[in-house]
């Protein structure tokens, strides 16, 4: 059996559930006018027990008894005729309270599907998660975290009584009702035991598939350090049996979330991975100069200017053979920043002279109006006035064919011509 654990929703909010005679009522003796008290999520604490106890209570064991059940004269199982009754009477239920939701009566239709779903589980587990899954989908997107949190904890009691690999397909389902629910961690908990369970029976595709699903829920949900780890297990898996093309996108997976997680060191090293299986395969030399761009921004990152400036250099150069024009003229202006940090504006000047080459011959009038303009403020840096004035007027003469920027031109050029006499 593999263990699960289990793990509780995060509280979100702090709120009181109304007190209604009627759900005192149908619910037992436990009234639920009680104050709940939800402690802040950032410390990961979950409902009172004395919030919990009342929905998860058996509703057979309510007294009085909930109006759709049966009160039969001596204590028995309901019979399969009073089940399918209480099925019918639930359907009708779900249709009045999408009624009431519907009608803005969103309190009550919250009341009325957590007594649904506590009722469904009389009918059995499947019709009980069914219920969950449903009703969570309706209320993930609004201010309804302790009923999101009710259904959690309620899932939580199913599971521990869940094993692998006998209860695969419900686990499955369940998985994908936590991340309805908001609870990333059980759902993750469950992938990882799905995986470590086709890994342990010797099925790598199975394997490979259940880190697939837990790395995407896992990067979906902003946790990218974990999934870059899981990333490098497919990493590894892909390498073992000879998948090339798994393991370049693996890599590139890992080194994304490696760097929305500013590890970019770690991120640095997959990319040279990538580089590597790039430069020994010619269908592939298109993507090395977008991955040399990125692998200079991660040099930049870590604040390695050097190392950075020949990255930039040698992501322009290649670019430039592989006539990527667009990622040429990234990799130029990126470079023409760091020089600009270093006050070389002579380089820079020789930067955006080049860039303006690159727009010219990329046909891309923005660009070289964009260009213009920065070639205009370099040579005013180096007190090059009319060297100055000349890129403005270019640049003024692209921004009136393109309908834009010409206010900002003509005053430049105003500004410039006033200093000159």
């Amino acid at each position: 059996m593999v263990d699960l654990g289990r793990t509780h929703p995060i509280a979100r909010v702090t709120g009181l559930l109304p007190s209604r005679p009627q759900w005192h009522r149908w619910l037992g003796p436990c009234s639920l006018a009680i104050a709940l008290m939800v402690i802040a999520p950032a410390q990961g604490q979950v409902l009172r027990p004395e919030i919990r106890f009342p929905f998860l209570a058996d509703p057979l064991q309510d007294d009085p008894l909930d109006p759709l059940l049966p009160t039969p004269v001596v204590e028995r199982p309901l019979s399969p005729l009073e089940l399918y009754a209480l099925e019918q009477d639930l359907d009708q239920l779900a249709l009045e309270t999408a009624a009431l939701d519907a009608a803005g009566e969103s309190e009550q239709a919250r009341l009325s599907w957590q007594r649904e779903v506590r009722l469904r589980r009389i009918l059995g587990i499947e019709q009980e998660l069914a219920a969950i899954d449903r009703v969570g989908r309706v209320l993930r997107d609004r201010n309804a975290t302790q009923d999101l949190q009710l259904y959690a904890v309620r899932m939580d009691e199913i599971r521990a009584e869940l094993s692998l690999p006998e209860d695969r397909e419900r686990l499955e389902s369940m998985a994908a009702t936590y991340v309805v629910l908001g609870d990333v961690e059980s759902a993750t908990t469950i992938y990882r035991a799905l995986a470590d369970r086709a890994q342990a029976s010797g099925d790598r595709d199975d394997q490979r598939q259940q880190l697939e699903i837990l790395a995407t829920l896992q990067a979906d949900w902003f946790d990218f350090t974990p999934a870059a780890t899981v990333y490098g297990e497919l990493v590894e898996l892909a390498q073992a049996s000879g998948d090339r093309e798994g393991e370049r996108r693996y890599l590139e997976e890992q080194a994304n979330n490696l760097e929305q997680a500013q590890d970019f060191a770690g991120a640095i090293a997959r990319r040279q991975q990538l580089l590597t299986l790039y430069q020994t395969d010619p269908a592939l030399w298109p993507q090395i100069a977008p991955l040399q761009h990125q692998l200079a921004s991660n040099y930049l990152a870590l604040g390695d200017l050097d190392t950075a400036t020949r990255q930039y250099q040698t992501a322009y150069t290649n670019a430039i053979e592989q006539e990527q024009l667009a990622i040429a003229a990234v990799a130029i202006a990126d470079l023409a920043d760091i020089y600009k940090s270093l006050n070389r504006w002579e380089d820079v000047g020789y930067l955006y002279e080049q860039l303006l080459l690159v727009e010219q011959q990329a046909h891309n009038a923005f660009g070289m109006m964009a260009a213009y303009d920065q070639l205009g403020q370099v040579h005013e840096q180096l007190g090059g006035v009319q060297s100055a004035l000349a890129a403005y007027r270019e640049g003024l003469v692209l921004a009136r064919v393109l309908g834009t920027r010409q206010t900002y031109f003509e005053t430049q050029i105003a500004r410039l011509t006033g200093d000159a006499s």
